[in-house]
């Protein structure tokens, strides 16, 4: 059998693309702490371990980046946002929970409010899918849905959602596997995206409403926050608020064609999708993980971490820890798990929009079971050379 440090390919896309599920099982019996000498980096993939990371930010730091491409260039994600703004995403607190505290409530009631209006949406992107036909679910539905919602909650024009699409797409980029140069390209691209913030911004200065951007230009007003961070948190809501749905909306769809036993367990009992939406979360792992910098030296099982060493937070091992989760590699729609899933992070840095994701997703499959009793797929999905997000796209799919 190979070592570990001759298959752990971490900054491969490859890695990703074949199954890595049975390295990260390695990873969790062998060396669960286990020591990344590319990258200088401590992988932790236990489900304790990463919660414990999460919930430590005194001594794993977000300040020096997330992302791999930080890793591997240098604090990218900073870059990727103009040098002033404060990015919610590598704050510590308390200013950390400062601005989550502003921008939270806009969260917590869209979560609340939308639930009607985005089931409105689903039927309406629903509503085109003839019964045998082909039809591209990426473009149909796992694109537009959490666009839309987000263009909603933020309070873009609907009607300008090919632009938000350019934007959205080119901060997802965020996570891909660029070179230093096409790095310095998204960032030029994006450009215009801060003009039109602005624009939006002084809008609701005359016009306030109750979205998220009203939320920003009068705490910006009030001196609370700075326009450079005015614009990164609406960059940053763009991505927050649809990749990870749109992961886990393509892959479930991947998953329920696998496993058309699950698709009529939920159609003969819709009570389920609940469920389901926490085993789609779990098993998909939209967001493969995110890194931290130690900046307080500490142990973890047996192994010193040192000061500025990295670490990283493999949520799709965690999503699989058989000491957490009954027969984990089994896709089980009707499992009631006794843990949550560390799918959105874990701690101070979970997701802020988890909770209008999760509606958004179980709203969906709450329509697509009423209206369909199989779903195949129509050849293989495209999987792109990304990093931080499993990502598909084109998923050509019939309904029955």
């Amino acid at each position: 059998m190979d070592a570990l440090s001759d298959v752990v390919r971490l900054e491969d896309p490859a890695f990703y693309l074949d199954d890595p599920y049975p390295v990260m099982q390695r990873l969790r019996r062998e060396d669960p702490v286990f020591y990344y000498e590319p990258l200088n980096m401590w992988v932790m993939s236990k489900y304790e371990d990463i919660r414990h990371v999460g919930r430590t930010p005194q001594i794993f730091s977000n300040h020096d980046g997330i992302h791999w491409s930080d890793f591997q260039f240098g604090s990218v994600t900073k870059a990727f946002f103009r040098p002033d703004a404060e990015n919610i995403a590598l704050l510590g607190p308390p200013r950390h929970n400062e601005i989550r505290k502003i921008i939270g409530g806009t969260f917590s009631l869209g979560a609340v409010r939308m639930r009607e209006q985005i089931r409105k949406m689903c039927r309406d992107l629903l509503d085109p899918i003839e019964i045998g036909q082909t039809v591209n679910w990426s473009r149909q539905v796992a694109e537009p849905l959490p666009l839309l919602v987000v263009a909603i909650l933020i309070g873009f024009p609907v009607e300008e959602y090919e632009t938000l699409k350019y934007y959205s797409d080119e901060l997802i980029k965020i996570g891909l596997a660029l070179s230093r140069e096409e790095i310095d390209e998204v960032v030029e691209n994006l450009e215009p995206m801060y003009r039109y913030f602005e624009y939006l911004l002084n809008e609701r200065d005359r016009n306030p409403t109750e979205d998220l951007t009203t939320t920003l230009q009068q705490a910006r007003k009030a001196g609370q926050i700075s326009t450079e961070t005015a614009h990164m948190l609406l960059a940053g809501m763009l991505v927050a608020g649809n990749e990870t749905t749109r992961n886990t909306i393509n892959g479930a769809i991947i998953l329920l064609s696998q496993h058309p036993d699950q698709f009529r367990l939920m159609i003969q009992q819709p009570q389920l999708v609940k469920n389901a939406t926490e085993e789609f979360l779990r098993y998909v792992s939209p967001v493969r993980g995110f890194g931290r910098t130690v900046v307080q030296e500490t142990e973890i099982k047996g192994k010193r971490l040192q000061v500025g060493q990295r670490v990283f937070n493999f949520f799709m091992s965690g999503n699989r820890d058989e000491e957490v989760f009954e027969d984990p590699e089994i896709f089980d729609v009707a499992k009631a798990r006794d843990r949550a899933n560390v799918a959105f992070g874990f701690g101070q840095h979970t997701c802020i929009g988890a909770a209008l994701a999760r509606m958004e997703i179980n709203v969906l499959f709450e329509e697509l079971v009423s209206r369909f009793s199989e779903v195949a797929l129509q050849g293989t999905p495209f999987r792109d050379k990304v990093l931080q997000y499993n990502m598909w796209d084109n998923v050509q799919t019939v309904f029955n």
